[in-house]
């Protein structure tokens, strides 16, 4: 009878950097300020009424 291996599990894998968190939050408060700018920029061009 042929002789099987046993499946070998993966190895220990190195922990994930933790720089994915403050990329987002760069990138959620890029997205605001230019949000806000906009908003500006359309209020100041928007026509005066009385």
């Amino acid at each position: 009878m042929p002789k099987y291996k046993l499946a070998k599990g993966k190895g220990k894998r190195q922990p994930m950097p933790k720089a994915g968190l403050p990329c987002v939050v760069v990138a959620l408060l890029g997205f605001v300020a230019v949000m806000l700018f906009m908003y500006f920029v359309m209020r100041g061009m928007a026509p005066v009424t009385k």
